[in-house]
């Protein structure tokens, strides 16, 4: 999403843009339609992406380069990039994470473009904090090395761009603690508020909680686990005719079944999370672990949601606890946060709206393309 909206901002800002995008095994869409009007040029190659466990040990054992990154090294792309750059003379050559560094040497040869890093997250950090959470020993021996690999990783890759585009100014810092000279702008993810007119008129409804995510990221797995196994059941009792709604793509069959034992509402993969956020609720987001910005919290802002959310879930958006976002890092918090909310209308309504203006202020994508691409100009070729 953070791509699409990015790619999206800059051809309705009236740029000339073209894409190569990997079409993974992972997760595979049919070629074809972006659903960007007015894109010059789109370029898919097949990328197999596949975990596969020998290849994985052999990585461990033998290799210094992270194995979540060696499943994305094709020669099939990287002549995909240079066909490309041979046949267009482009001005900025945007590089959409960590993963696709690799690539940045065969850019400098094919081009004078200025190369931008732009960092969805810092990757080491989402692997930390998987570290942190383990029990297994296994586990933890396999996530010591992949992380040591990834500190490497990541600190080869500083300074080898032009510029440098981290999501938030947390990222912002930590790149700069890990040695960036080069020009930066922290520019977040961004969405059209003209879009969530008709969704965000919806009431409130007290007594439906909402969540939705990516159920095949191991973060988003372990903060549904955790809230189920510390929260659901005690909120249940105290309010007999509450719903919890989820969606999300690539729940293992094993997941599902948990949540329909546990009298939770599961629609899989949705077409529109829009849609799906409009029937109303307030929206949880307990997550502990991962990195970069949580973007269903700006959704749910934009839609008028209120939001209840650990820590670590608002990092990089810059609210303020009770103003337009409830923070709970606990049991207790979130029981009593989401009490608060279910008992007081009005305050769960007040605090819908002070996430909706600050979604406005910060989030609004026009603004947000405007801003980076005066960045661009100031420091082209």
């Amino acid at each position: 999403m953070a791509t699409y909206s990015m790619v999206r901002g800059f051809v309705e800002a009236g740029n000339r843009v073209d894409l190569l995008a990997m079409n993974t095994s992972k997760h595979h869409c049919r070629t074809g339609e972006t659903g960007i009007p007015g894109i010059n040029r789109v370029r898919h190659v097949f990328i197999d992406n596949y975990i596969s466990y020998p290849s994985l040990v052999y990585n461990m054992l033998f290799s210094s380069l992270p194995y979540t990154a060696s499943r994305f090294i094709s020669h099939e792309y990287r002549s995909a990039i240079k066909s490309m750059l041979r046949e267009e003379d482009y001005d900025i050559v945007q590089v959409e994470g960590l993963y696709l560094c690799p690539y940045i040497t065969v850019i400098r040869e094919n081009s004078g473009a200025r190369i931008v890093y732009r960092a969805h997250n810092i990757e080491s950090a989402v692997w930390k904090s998987y570290h942190r959470r383990t029990g297994s020993v296994f586990r933890k021996m396999y996530l010591n090395n992949l992380i040591k690999k990834l500190e490497s990783f990541e600190l080869g890759v500083i300074n080898n761009y032009d510029l440098l585009v981290p999501v938030t100014d947390a990222d912002l810092h930590a790149f700069s603690l890990m040695g960036n000279s080069k020009p930066a702008m922290a520019a977040p993810f961004g969405m059209y508020p003209d879009e969530f007119t008709a969704e965000s008129n919806k009431k409130f409804n007290g007594y439906t909680l909402q969540y939705i995510g990516a159920l095949d990221w191991l973060p988003n797995i372990e903060a549904i686990e955790w809230f189920i196994d510390n929260i659901w059941a005690k909120i249940k009792k105290r309010h007999p005719d509450i719903r919890f709604r989820i969606a999300g793509r690539g729940a293992k069959s094993s997941f599902a079944r948990k949540l329909f034992e546990h009298g939770i509402d599961f629609s899989g993969e949705v077409e529109s999370s829009k849609k799906f956020l409009s029937e109303g609720g307030l929206f949880i987001s307990p997550l502990f672990s991962g990195s970069g910005i949580r973007v269903k919290i700006i959704e749910a802002f934009f839609m008028r949601i209120p939001v209840i959310a650990t820590s670590f879930s608002a990092s990089g958006i810059p609210a303020e606890d009770g103003l337009n976002i409830l923070l709970a890092d606990s049991e207790s918090e979130f029981l009593n946060g989401i009490d608060k909310l279910l008992s007081d209308e009005n305050y769960a309504a007040e605090l819908a709206n002070n996430g909706w203006r600050l979604a406005m202020h910060h989030f609004n994508n026009k603004s947000i393309i405007q801003r980076l691409m005066d960045f661009y100009k100031r420091h082209s070729v």
